[in-house]
């Protein structure tokens, strides 16, 4: 019976070989007007802009990646493959249920989602059903969704849009916790040397008992001027006086007695000035002087590293707000009114043309072989 249909239609494709091209677009004209569950489409529109009012709108920003290399749409490319990700399909599927709408009965034999599927022809699947393009002088984000229902296709279409939004705040606020977390952890050495250098200052001035070295350096100097003055007046007097008096009379024996003193005073405060006053925790005021400025240095180096450190801080702050970013929506998604797929005439035109085109070479290559 099978051998006779055969010999049947070798001798109809002989007698007329155009039923080659007619069957085959008479099969798929059936199929499209007939079975082919119709598909409705939702589209929306995405662009990324940053907090600072830069965008891809902006001709300077877009002259300015013309120029460097750089390119704007580098966030806009990210949404896209999280868009066409595993990740994406495994949320649409847990959030709306996405794989009971394809496997359902809406759709026909051949386009529905077969119900042994695996993840990969699942992704395969989705990815066939949605058109993600950018647009290459705005990068906006141009989204088609296509569905059995049109109410379903705006809620996936919705969903993807929620999700990429979430994405990249999630990516910002992740940046954005690094930065500033490395920039407080910088400041807070900075502020921590800063503590130690106040620290060691007091520590100085509660061991030695003392507010301001310099000061009080230039206290006793004062003071050894002022004997050294003195001293040297009574030397006079005593000059004048051994003159005309012996060296027993009263007033010479005081005034040695007074000279003696001061002498023994200015040595004293030489002493308390240049040298060691004794005792492992005492030290001369010159010294006092020497550590004390070193450790006042140490402060001031401190506090100017502090000052640079909180305005980096702040800097690195009001830099990572400028460059956060936000996905925004230009077109929300849309409900379609009317079936977009499958386009008949379209897809008929088409197959007719190209049975035609493999029917003529056919035929061609044919005659050719019979000639040889």
């Amino acid at each position: 019976m099978l051998k006779e249909y055969l010999t049947r239609a070798q001798a109809l494709i002989k007698k007329r070989p155009l039923v080659l091209v007619i069957v085959p677009w008479l099969v798929y004209a059936i199929y499209l007007t007939l079975i082919a569950a119709p598909k409705y489409e939702s589209t929306s529109q995405l662009v990324v802009k940053s907090a600072d009012g830069a965008n891809s709108f902006d001709p300077s920003a877009l002259l300015m990646s013309g120029m460097t290399g750089a390119a704007t749409s580098n966030e806009s490319q990210l949404v896209v493959a999280f868009i066409q990700s595993n990740d994406m399909l495994l949320y649409l599927d847990k959030a709306i249920k996405l794989s009971d709408h394809y496997s359902s009965s809406q759709g026909d034999f051949i386009s529905k989602l077969g119900s042994n599927y695996s993840q990969e022809a699942f992704l395969e699947y989705y990815l066939n059903n949605i058109d993600v393009l950018i647009n290459s002088d705005s990068s906006v984000i141009e989204l088609s969704v296509r569905a059995y229902d049109p109410e379903y296709a705006q809620l996936i279409s919705q969903t993807i849009v929620k999700r990429a939004e979430q994405f990249i705040n999630e990516i910002n606020n992740n940046l954005a916790k690094s930065r500033l977390a490395f920039a407080q952890s910088e400041h807070d050495i900075v502020e921590e040397k800063l503590q130690q250098a106040k620290l060691a200052l007091i520590n100085f001035q509660s061991k030695y008992n003392v507010l301001d070295p310099t000061a009080e350096g230039a206290a006793f100097q004062q003071i050894a001027f002022s004997m050294e003055a003195t001293l040297a007046q009574k030397q006079a007097e005593l000059s004048t006086l051994s003159s005309i008096m012996s060296d027993t009379a009263p007033e010479i024996v005081t005034l040695k007695r007074q000279i003696k003193a001061l002498e023994k005073q200015i040595n004293e405060q030489k002493t308390k000035i240049n040298d060691t006053q004794g005792g492992n925790a005492s030290l001369s005021i010159n010294q006092m002087m020497a550590q004390y400025s070193n450790l006042q240095v140490q402060v001031e180096l401190a506090l100017q590293a502090y000052g640079s450190s909180l305005m980096t801080l702040e800097n690195a702050r009001v830099d990572t707000y400028q460059q956060l970013q936000h996905l925004v929506t230009v077109e929300s998604p849309t409900l379609p009114d009317d079936a977009t797929y499958p386009k008949v005439l379209y897809n008929l035109v088409l197959l007719g043309v190209l049975l035609s085109m493999a029917f003529i070479a056919i035929r061609i290559v044919v005659a050719t072989i019979r000639e040889l």
